[in-house]
């Protein structure tokens, strides 16, 4: 018996042996942290070693699948579009040294490398910054980095055209469920999406005050069926939403200027993604537009046209915080501003006293007493009261 068959002989075993309804809360949390390293190293073992059956064609002895991705999803239990992910990951990690190294070390998810590999391809000086974002902050964080690495080193007219040819909404029925997809220019769709926030905003809201603990993405569903209830027959045009939303866009003073980003540059849509700097000049004239205007990662200018815009204060926040500032969470919907110094007790409503965090963190601080340390990154991490477990 080979080493790799002692380890999945004694892993085997050990999960045989598993009752976690008898663990201590400590010990059980302990144990899924090295499950969650075993899988990282397992996922890295498998892609390399697939990737070689593959260029092999050794496979074809064991497996009736012709494809190199057939028969990888045939082994792993997945789809054949995750698994051509995975083998085209495996092949770009030839180079990305480093992002290698932090893969056979389990320190990196396969997922991850997947998102730095992409984004090295497109920019292979972007390999160090991404695998910082990585270990800072969560994967969503990561995949937007890669996002705006990846539209920095393309010809963003060219791929929103190719978008808008390619755009589409389809359906199909699963059992009792209908599921879908849809695809499209991504300053197209933010249009659909801020038709939908308004509905999306007051869903939440009930659901808040109801106690319920749906996920974001049941809320959005609820959400997308009041817009349609609302929505008039057709020629009589668009119902307008009492609240005005407004487009929030995100750009390089130089790309502006420019008219192209360039590596380490940005044109978005906060929320949404990367879009060409053509539409951040198109919506210059649009009547509800916030244009924030950057320089690096420090707010430079803020610049509003229309009489509706919260005050500049409140943009630049926004701005800053993107997600929560509670280090490790990726959370971006319904953020909830919080000042680290009660106005009640003297605080100051400042750029630095204000602060964005999820819901759920936001409950944490200012109902079960959990208190702010201010990590050096300008990130916050939260120190349990002595009674938390209680709480």
């Amino acid at each position: 018996m080979s080493r790799w068959d002692d380890i999945v002989e004694a892993l085997r075993d050990a999960v045989a042996a598993l009752e976690p309804e008898r663990m201590l809360g400590p010990d059980a949390a302990r144990i899924a942290m090295i499950a969650a390293e075993v899988e990282r190293l397992g996922a890295t073992a498998k892609v390399m070693t697939a990737r070689r059956a593959a260029q092999t064609r050794s496979f074809w002895r064991t497996s009736q699948a012709t494809r190199p991705a057939q028969w990888l999803a045939e082994i792993s239990g997945t789809s054949e579009l995750v698994a051509e992910q995975q083998l085209q990951t495996a092949e770009r990690l030839d180079d990305c040294v480093a992002t290698e190294a932090k893969l056979r070390d389990g320190t990196l998810s396969l997922a991850q490398a997947q998102q730095i590999t992409k984004g090295a391809a497109a920019d292979p000086g972007a390999e160090t910054k991404l695998l910082g974002v990585a270990q800072q902050h969560g994967f969503r964080a990561l995949r937007e980095e890669q996002e705006r690495t990846v539209a920095a080193a393309t010809d963003m007219e060219r791929a929103q055209a190719k978008a808008h040819r390619e755009r589409h909404l389809r359906t199909w029925v699963d059992g009792a469920a209908t599921r879908g997809s849809f695809s499209g220019p991504t300053d197209e769709v933010n249009r659909l999406l801020t038709a939908l926030k308004p509905f999306e905003r007051a869903r939440f809201t009930q659901g808040r005050q109801a106690n319920e603990r749906d996920n974001h993405d049941a809320y959005r569903f609820d959400a997308l069926l009041r817009m349609a209830d609302c929505a008039g027959p057709p020629g009589a045009g668009p119902k307008r939403s009492k609240t005005k939303d407004v487009t929030r866009v995100r750009v390089d003073l130089a790309a502006l200027t420019r008219g192209t980003t360039e590596p380490g540059e940005v044109c978005e849509i906060p929320g949404v993604g990367p879009v060409p700097v053509s539409v951040a000049r198109a919506t210059l004239s649009h009547g509800l537009l916030e244009l924030v205007i950057t320089d690096g990662i420090d707010v430079q200018t803020v610049v509003s046209t229309t009489r509706h815009v919260p005050a500049a204060l409140k943009i630049a926040i926004a701005e800053r915080d993107q997600r929560c500032k509670v280090r490790g969470c990726d959370r971006t919907d319904h953020l909830e501003r919080h000042h680290t110094t009660r106005v009640a007790d003297g605080g100051l409503t400042t750029y630095e006293g204000l602060g964005n965090t999820c819901p759920d963190h936001h409950h944490l601080i200012h109902d079960k007493g959990y208190e702010i340390v201010v990590n050096d990154d300008g990130t916050w991490s939260l120190r349990a009261p002595p009674d938390a477990a209680a709480a």
